[in-house]
């Protein structure tokens, strides 16, 4: 899974506060979409909680935050990739 964090976001411009704000919104629809599909999948290894789920953990799926701001994260932009 790729993720990014508070600090790629500003590299791409934005200010420090509403790229955190992105992280933690990205996170929170993270928890929301790993509930649901724990109540659906009753095969798999049921986790306790979502990775996510931990607001000391400063990243969040690539996918979720591309989908908020409406960009596309490039791998160069990525600093959680290297």
């Amino acid at each position: 899974m790729r993720t990014a964090t508070y600090k790629d976001l500003m590299n791409l411009g934005f200010p420090e506060h509403t790229s955190r704000d992105i992280i933690r919104e990205a996170k929170r629809i993270a928890v929301k979409k790993f509930e649901e599909a724990r109540k659906v999948d009753h095969n798999a290894v049921q986790l306790s909680k979502s990775p996510f789920d931990n607001r000391r953990l400063g990243i969040a799926p690539k996918d979720i935050v591309e989908e908020l701001i409406g960009i596309s994260l490039s791998e160069d932009n990525l600093e959680s990739e290297n």
